[in-house]
C-alpha cells in the first residue's frame, strides 16, 4: 500500500512539472494556465480507483481542453497531442488496466483508436497523423502492462491465500492426527483398568466362597459386561489406528520412566538436571502418561533446537495438579547434522507426535494448561495437569 501511494505520488509530480514545463516552452501558455491545465490532467490519477470510467473521460477531456487553449511555437511541435496529453493519457490508460477492468480497457482503447481514424480522415486533421498513432500505441502498451501486473498481484494474493488454507488445513490435520494419537495410548491406559475389572468380577466368586447366588450373578454380569465394553475399545483402537500401522505393544510409559529418559538425552551430549520433589506412583496413569510425553517432548525440542545446552526438568506435584517445566539456557551453536540425527533418535522414542500441537492437546484435553516462553535467550515449556 505505501510503495503504491509512493509510486502514484511521483507520477503525479512528474506529470505535473513536465507538463508545466512543456506548455510553457513549447506551447507560449502562460505559466499560471500551465499549471492549471497540467493539474487538470493529473487530476484523474487521484480518483481512478474509485471511478474508473470518469477518470478516463476526465483525462481525454483534459487533454482536449489543452489542445484547444494552447498552440505551438513552432510547427515541429506535436499537436495535437502534446507529449505531455500523451503521457497523461497512457498514465490513466496503464492505471486502469492494473484494475483488471479489461472490458473497459478493450472499451476505451476501442474510443480512442476510433477518435483517432475520425480525426485522421477530416479535412485538414490528417497533417499530424503521428502524435495520435503515438498515443494510440503507447496506450495500447500501457494497458497491457497494466493488465499484466493485474494479473501477477492476483496470482499472488491467490498464492497467499492458498499459502494460508494449507497453513490452517495443515493445523487442523495435526491437531485431529494429534488426538487420535493420544485415543491410541489412553486405549492402553483404559483397557488395563477395563481388564482389571473383569478378573476382578470373574474370581470373585472363587476367592469369596460365602457370596450369596444373587451377588454371584451381579458380579458375572460385571464380567460380562466388562468384556463387552473390552472388545468395544479394541474395534475403537482399530479404527484410530493408521493404515499399515502395527499395533505398539509397548507398555505406556509412566513418571517412574523419566530418570530413564533423562539419563538417555544426558548420555547423549545434552546435560539434563531432572528435580522430583513429591512421589507420583499414585497419579493416574493418564496423567503420568500425558506428563511423560510433554517431558519428552520438551527435551527432543532442546536436542533439536538448543544442541547441548544445559537443560532443567522440575516435575512438583501440588494438591490440584502436576507442575511440569522444561527449561534450557541460551542454545549453543547448532549441532552437526550427525550429532543432531544421533540425539533425535535417543530422545524422540517410538510414536512422536506434533510437537507443541500436540503438547498443547494433551494438557487441553485433561483440562490443564499449557505455555512456553524465553528466559534469558532460552526457551521454557511449562504445563499444569489438575489431579
Amino acid at each position: 500500500m505505501l510503495i503504491r501511494r509512493l509510486g502514484l505520488g511521483a507520477t503525479v509530480a512528474a506529470l505535473f512539472t513536465l507538463g508545466v514545463l512543456d506548455l510553457v516552452q513549447h506551447y507560449g501558455t502562460r505559466p499560471f494556465v500551465a499549471m492549471v491545465l497540467s493539474a487538470v490532467r493529473v487530476a484523474p490519477l487521484f480518483f481512478y480507483r474509485r471511478r474508473p470510467v470518469a477518470a478516463w473521460v476526465a483525462v481525454l477531456a483534459a487533454a482536449a481542453l489543452t489542445a484547444g487553449v494552447s498552440e505551438p511555437v513552432s510547427r515541429s511541435e506535436p499537436w495535437p497531442w502534446a507529449v505531455t496529453n500523451v503521457m497523461a493519457v497512457t498514465a490513466v490508460a496503464g492505471m486502469v488496466a492494473s484494475l483488471g477492468r479489461r472490458n473497459l480497457s478493450l472499451t476505451m482503447f476501442g474510443i480512442l483508436a476510433g477518435g483517432y481514424l475520425v480525426l485522421a480522415f477530416w479535412p485538414g486533421g490528417g497533417d499530424n497523423w503521428a502524435t495520435g498513432v503515438v498515443v494510440v500505441v503507447t496506450s495500447g502498451i500501457a494497458m497491457i502492462v497494466g493488465d499484466f501486473v493485474h494479473g501477477r498481484s492476483r496470482m499472488a494474493a491467490e498464492l497467499v491465500r492458498e499459502r494460508q488454507v494449507s497453513a490452517t488445513e495443515r493445523e487442523l490435520r495435526s491437531v485431529v492426527e494429534e488426538r487420535a494419537r493420544i485415543a491410541r495410548e489412553l486405549h492402553d491406559v483404559v483397557a488395563h483398568h477395563m481388564s482389571m475389572i473383569t478378573v476382578q468380577a470373574e474370581t470373585a466368586r472363587f476367592r469369596h466362597r460365602d457370596l450369596p447366588p444373587e451377588a454371584v450373578t451381579e458380579f458375572a454380569e460385571i464380567a460380562n459386561v466388562a468384556r463387552t465394553s473390552l472388545s468395544e475399545l479394541r474395534g475403537l483402537l482399530s479404527a484410530l489406528r493408521d493404515d499399515g500401522a502395527d499395533p505398539n505393544r509397548t507398555p505406556q510409559p509412566t513418571l517412574a520412566d523419566v530418570p530413564a529418559l533423562v539419563d538417555r538425552i544426558t548420555a547423549a551430549g545434552t546435560p539434563v538436571t531432572l528435580t522430583l520433589t513429591a512421589e507420583t506412583a499414585d497419579l493416574p496413569q493418564i496423567v503420568q502418561l500425558a506428563a511423560y510425553r510433554i517431558v519428552q517432548e520438551g527435551l527432543s525440542n532442546v536436542v533439536r533446537h538448543a544442541g547441548k545446552a544445559r537443560t532443567w526438568v522440575d516435575i512438583v506435584r501440588s494438591e490440584e495438579a502436576l507442575h511440569l517445566e522444561v527449561t534450557n539456557e541460551r542454545p549453543t551453536p547448532q549441532p552437526s547434522p550427525a550429532t543432531d540425527a544421533r540425539t533425535h533418535s535417543h530422545s524422540q522414542g517410538q510414536g512422536q507426535g506434533h510437537g507443541l500441537t500436540g503438547l498443547r492437546e494433551r494438557a487441553t484435553l485433561l483440562g490443564g494448561t499449557f505455555e512456553v516462553d524465553h528466559p534469558a535467550g532460552g526457551w521454557r515449556l511449562r504445563a499444569s495437569l489438575p489431579l
